[in-house]
């Protein structure tokens, strides 16, 4: 009688038998190959994005195929012949072993069906915009900017200013909300639909319009329209002799902005604060269109046209204020120190509110300037007061929600931006601070739908690249943290924001030299960039090179004299007492570190505000005052738990608990907080080389562990670097 298998064993002689294990091994190595060579491809190659999916599918379902091919047939030198039967399964045995084959691959077939269905359809309308809950308001409309048909079409700037001087007349009539320049400009040329632009602005009115010219006549057509069902609410015709092009869009726009107020209810006109000379008025309109972009020479620009604009009319109070806010916003990304710009802006905010002390721009530039010097309280009165005389500047409360941050009100902070987002929905600024509110409460993958969505309209924005950047980096996207500041940086080699941003960036992927080389590079024609500087110590200090970074501070002191706000003082205390520390000067980084701790009242949370205080504990403890270390160690605690009450949510905070309860003596948490900050993108490996707070971590073997995953991470992000760095030659 012949001897009886049970099924598991008999399948698998059968198996080995037949050598389908050794051929599925083989294919499975091939299909490994081909991966990794279509993954290192796709991108340099410019290959379809369906093209991977396509490929896993097809191999996957390649198994089954080569499982049957390897099971009936086997090579010999003669060439391929059906494979024997040995009898090790019965017929039974062998039905049961396909049936379960067949199953499995229909269930495969099913899975990749539902999964995949809608991979290979060609692609509808790119999502220009990730929608967010907002209802566009019932007294709404948004201006957009009137078409040039003229046969040269050489009439371009004349329907940009009918259209400018119409949004300039609706923002001062009460109850009206009215879309912001910035954003409904953008759709200059769109083949969007009325409903969609309407969504996207979120107005329920749109003003359209076109101008012609034909000899020395005009012509300008307006149609108000309903964004709900797209008709017309109503349409006019002006026809005016080419005299005095200003004198007819003054009349025009005025006549416009009459009819439109008139199309709606309960409305009434706010108190002028504008000027009677149209040059002006359009010199100070077209300086905030380059004052919003935000890199140097776009600021000088706008500093140079806001002059032209008070060289037309000199009793201009928001030209003024112009020139003042542009001025301290030159301390920020351009080569001027903060007290320079200050000084600068005072005196034009004091002549802005002598000519109009009810002038929005006036007070909000007065704001900016007091937070520039760390007067927080000073700062917010000014904004809301700002936003009380014109709840339309947008700058105003695009200032507000960043004090509101500065001092960990984030809920409130979010409210504020999603009130400006309403009235100026595509603004950038907005997008990239409402995007890192999003981040820092634990909601980083909205923010980044948002600024992606922003980046199909204008994928050559520096300001969102960058800040995408920064966010992608603090989230552990390497990678892409470096795609998305070097193309800022090729678009704009010489913004000192972008090159630091691109510097902080390879620090991060521990290349520190490379980082240095383009901060030496940028500090050449911008020697007193505060982003620049600040991006050059972090470098040094990650290089250990303390004495260096140390200099570096002291000279960055010496250029602001002996008026130092409080505010910059305790930052420079700050970064000078952890340099001592990490140079064994305890006594010295004690002195400096507690010096720079604010108020304690003060609800502000960041990852500098805790590790002041935490470093501030360990320079005490090493004195031998134990009992004020612990003291610090429950301020820093306090903060920690204002932020939580606060919605902070990010892998700062995590790491800012671990340090916390590695100070206090409890690793095993410690550790947890920790990992947990991994987990959430947390792959800053200098920190962790120098942080002495972690010394009682250092020796478990889970550090060592996380030490090593964070090694391996920013090798290998630098690796794929390389290879698309080679890729793109």
């Amino acid at each position: 009688m012949a001897e009886r298998h049970s099924f598991v064993s008999a399948t698998l002689a059968e198996l080995n038998r037949r050598k389908v294990l050794r051929t599925v091994g083989a294919y499975a190595v091939a299909v490994f190959v081909l991966l990794q060579l279509m993954d290192a491809a796709v991108e340099p190659l410019r290959l379809p994005e369906w093209l991977p999916t396509l490929v896993v599918i097809l191999v996957i379902l390649g198994f089954p195929l080569v499982f049957l091919l390897a099971w009936h047939l086997e090579i010999r030198s003669d060439g391929v012949h059906r494979t024997t039967r040995a009898g090790l399964l019965s017929r039974s045995q062998s039905a049961v072993l396909f049936s379960i084959m067949l199953l499995a691959m229909g269930g495969l077939a099913f899975v990749f069906y539902q999964y995949y269905s809608g991979v290979f359809e060609p692609p509808g309308p790119p999502q220009q915009l990730v929608e967010r809950d907002f209802s566009a308001p019932e007294n709404s409309i948004a201006v957009l900017p009137f078409e040039d048909l003229s046969q040269n079409d050489d009439q371009g700037h004349f329907g940009d200013g009918v259209s400018e001087e119409i949004l300039n007349l609706l923002a001062q009539v009460e109850g009206l909300n009215v879309a912001a320049r910035t954003s409904s400009f953008a759709f200059r040329g769109s083949s969007e639909n009325i409903r969609e632009i309407g969504r996207l602005l979120n107005v329920r009115t749109i003003l359209e319009g076109s101008v012609r010219t034909s000899g020395d006549r005009i012509r300008l057509t307006a149609q108000l329209i309903n964004v709900e069902d797209g008709y017309h609410i109503w349409s006019k015709v002006y026809d005016r002799e080419l005299t005095d092009i200003f004198e007819i869009q003054d009349e025009v726009a005025s006549s416009i902005a009459m009819s439109l107020v008139e199309s709606f209810e309960g409305l009434t006109a706010k108190p002028e604060s504008r000027t009677d000379s149209l040059a002006a008025s359009q010199a100070y309109r077209t300086g905030r269109l380059h004052w919003w972009r935000r890199t140097p020479a776009e600021l000088q620009k706008a500093i140079e046209l806001f002059a032209t604009a008070l060289e037309h009319d000199s009793g201009f109070a928001p030209a003024y204020a112009a020139m003042a806010d542009t001025w301290l916003l030159l301390s920020l990304y351009g080569n001027i120190t903060t007290i320079k710009a200050t000084e600068k802006a005072q005196a034009m905010i004091e002549k802005a509110l002598e000519l109009d002390p009810e002038s929005a721009e006036a007070f909000a530039a007065l704001g900016l300037a007091r937070w520039q010097i760390g007067q927080l309280d000073a700062a917010e009165s000014a904004f809301r007061q700002s936003i009380d005389l014109n709840e339309d500047y947008i700058p105003a409360q695009l200032w507000l929600a960043g004090v509101l941050g500065e001092q960990g009100r984030y809920p409130e902070e979010h409210l504020v931006l999603q009130n400006a987002m309403q009235r100026d929905p595509l603004n950038e600024l907005l997008m990239v601070n409402y995007a890192n509110n999003l981040s820092t409460r634990g909601d980083w993958q909205e923010g980044r739908n948002i600024l992606g969505s922003m980046l199909e309209l204008r994928p050559d924005s520096t300001i969102l690249l960058r800040f995408m950047s920064q966010m992608e980096l603090y989230n552990g996207n390497l990678v892409q943290a470096w795609k998305l500041a070097n193309r800022a940086y090729q678009l704009e080699p010489n913004n000192p924001e972008d090159i630091a941003t691109l510097a902080k960036t390879w620090v991060v992927l521990g290349d520190a030299e490379e980082a240095e080389r383009l901060i030496l590079r940028g500090l050449e024609t911008s020697s007193q960039n505060s982003s620049l500087l600040g991006s050059y110590w972090m470098t040094l200090v990650s290089s250990r090179r303390y004495e260096e970074a140390e200099l570096l501070m002291r000279d960055w002191m010496q250029q602001y004299g002996s008026d130092l706000p409080a505010a910059l003082k305790r930052k420079f205390d700050f970064q000078l007492g952890m340099i001592a520390l990490m140079r064994g000067k305890n006594g010295e980084a004690r002195e400096l570190l507690v010096a720079a701790i604010g108020e304690e009242d003060n609800p502000a949370y960041s990852g500098d505000e805790v590790m002041n205080v935490t470093l501030a504990s360990m320079a005490t403890e090493l004195t031998g005052n134990s009992d004020e270390a612990a003291q610090l160690l429950g301020l820093a605690e306090r903060k920690i738990k204002r932020a939580r009450l606060n919605g902070v949510d990010n892998p700062g905070i995590y790491y800012n608990e671990a340090v916390l309860l590695a100070m206090r003596s409890e690793p095993e948490k410690a550790m947890e907080k920790l990992r947990a900050a991994y987990d959430r993108g947390f792959r800053e490996q200098w920190v962790l080389d120098i942080d002495g707070r972690l010394a009682p971590l250092r020796d478990r073997p889970e550090f060592i562990l996380l030490m090593e995953q964070i090694r391996d991470d920013v090798v290998q992000a630098r690796a794929e670097i390389k290879a698309l760095t080679l890729a793109a030659l």
